[in-house]
């Protein structure tokens, strides 16, 4: 195998010309309250997030919201996206050693990733589950965008038992442990919440969700998104997140921006976005 994951989705989701991207990056932080020119506001409280994962010229401005938060120096993410079209194995690590976006190549780190390995039974390295997918990829030009330096750990799920969520939640609260003491580490969860629904319906099951997210509460966010039909895609992501993020004490959940697709463009059935900093 090619030891170099190609994108999936630039030219479609994103431009593949760097300098386009680039463009559309700014805009995205511009557009939003982040001080003069879209000034940075470092976070050295941030432990974990929830960052929106559609074209960034829908939900690039909430994101950027959480972005704006990144120190610099922080040099290992933890990344957790969904697996929509349920490719590959259930919860899935890379196996190419980098990963290419117009502005360049992002390294995987394999010795965080083999220790998560090492310790989750059903996590394994599977290229199908990530191949096509999006939910991760689109958030990496925001983290080159960012950061000065950084190493990844991308993991896909398509389905996870709640006691898996819990398991896989406490072995990367374990390596994050490990990997803070030499680096500033953090863990982000992609995704988007309620899909194609109206605004009204999109603002009452996303504040649902969105109230056990915030509240840190990962076995009631997978509840309440079972019993209200909620189609937020990355639950589980986010679910796992929560979980690492309790085990690791963290303090509160802020719920910087939630915003809809109809925000950009007026439509009839618009998809929710949140950005949603977790902090020690």
């Amino acid at each position: 195998m090619d030891s170099v994951r190609r994108p999936a989705v630039a030219g479609s989701f994103y431009p593949a010309d760097a300098d386009e991207l680039g463009v559309l990056l700014n805009e995205c932080f511009v557009s939003s309250p982040l001080g003069p020119q879209g000034a940075s506001m470092p976070n050295p409280a941030l432990a974990a997030g929830v960052v929106p994962h559609a074209g960034p010229i829908y939900s690039g401005p909430c994101a950027a919201h959480l972005y704006c938060q990144l120190e610099p120096s922080v040099q290992r993410i933890i990344l957790l996206g969904v697996n929509h079209r349920a490719h590959g194995h259930k919860a899935s690590l890379s196996p190419w050693d980098r990963w290419r976006t117009p502005l360049g190549d992002v390294i995987v780190d394999d010795d965080l990733g083999d220790s998560l390995e090492s310790a989750v039974e059903f996590l394994k390295r599977d290229g199908a589950a990530h191949a096509e997918e999006h939910s991760i990829e689109i958030q990496l030009p925001f983290l080159q965008r960012v950061l000065d330096e950084f190493q990844f750990v991308p993991i896909s799920l398509s389905y996870l038992s709640a006691e898996e969520c819990a398991e896989l939640g406490s072995a990367i609260a374990a390596v994050f442990s490990t990997a803070a003491k030499k680096t500033r580490t953090l863990i982000l969860a992609s995704s988007d919440l309620s899909h194609y629904l109206s605004p009204r319906q999109t603002d009452e099951l996303d504040r649902i969700a969105l109230d056990r997210v915030l509240a840190l509460d990962p076995a009631g966010l997978l509840e309440v998104v079972e019993e209200n039909n909620i189609t937020m895609c990355g639950v589980l992501p986010t679910a796992v997140m929560l979980y690492a993020a309790n085990a690791l004490g963290t303090k509160r959940a802020r719920l910087l921006q939630h915003c809809h697709s109809g925000d950009v463009t007026p439509m009839r059935n618009v998809v929710g976005y949140a950005s949603v900093a977790i902090e020690f």
